[in-house]
C-alpha cells in the first residue's frame, strides 16, 4: 500500500504542477470553454403498463418534493406526456438540469430510477445530435425516432433564464 500512495503522490505532483498544455496535440485549451451548460433527464415509461405508469409519477412526485426541500434546482416539464412525442417512442416526462446541479440530479436518478429508463442529454444548437451520439442512458436504451429532430436549433440558449443557472448565469 505505502508503494501505491507514493505513486499516487508522485502522479498528483506530476500533474498539478506541470504547465498547461493543450489537452490533445493540435488541440487549444480554447476547445475546452465550450462547455455544456445544460442537460435533460427523460424518464421514460411504459404508458399501458400501470405499475411502470406509477413508477415513473411516484419518482416524479419525488422530484418536486426535493426541489420543494432545496436538494436541487432542476425544472420538471408541466406536463407528463402518456404516449409517444417527438423522438420519444414510449411515455416521458422530461426533467431539465443546469450542469450546476448535473451531479446531484445524475446520482438521485442513478439511485432511485428503480428498472425505468432515462435518457440523458445536453442542450446546445444540435438537437439531433445532443440525442444521439451526445446522449448516455440509465438503463436499457429505447430506440429514438431522429426524424422528428432539427439538425440545428436556432433559439438562443438557456431554458430558463429566470434562474440564471446554465447558459443564463
Amino acid at each position: 500500500m505505502a508503494i501505491f500512495a507514493a505513486d499516487q503522490e508522485s502522479i498528483i505532483d506530476t500533474v498539478y504542477d506541470a504547465p498547461s498544455e493543450p489537452v490533445v496535440d493540435g488541440q487549444s485549451n480554447q476547445d475546452l470553454e465550450d462547455e455544456i451548460k445544460e442537460w435533460h433527464f427523460h424518464i421514460y415509461f411504459f404508458q399501458d403498463n400501470n405499475e411502470h405508469k406509477q413508477a415513473a409519477l411516484t419518482l416524479r412526485n419525488r422530484v418536486l418534493s426535493l426541489i420543494k426541500d432545496g436538494f436541487f434546482k432542476v425544472v420538471p416539464l408541466y406536463r407528463v406526456n402518456y404516449q409517444p412525442i417527438g423522438p420519444h417512442p414510449v411515455g416521458s416526462y422530461e426533467v431539465w438540469c443546469p450542469t450546476e446541479h448535473f451531479a446531484r440530479a445524475f446520482s438521485f436518478f442513478t439511485l432511485n430510477r428503480g428498472e425505468l429508463s432515462i435518457l440523458i442529454h445536453p442542450l446546445t444548437t444540435l438537437p439531433l445530435v445532443d440525442h444521439s451520439s451526445r446522449a448516455v442512458w440509465l438503463g436499457p436504451s429505447f430506440p429514438l425516432d431522429y426524424s422528428a429532430l432539427s439538425e440545428v436549433e436556432e433559439q438562443p440558449l438557456g431554458q430558463y433564464p429566470k434562474l440564471k443557472l446554465g447558459y443564463s448565469k
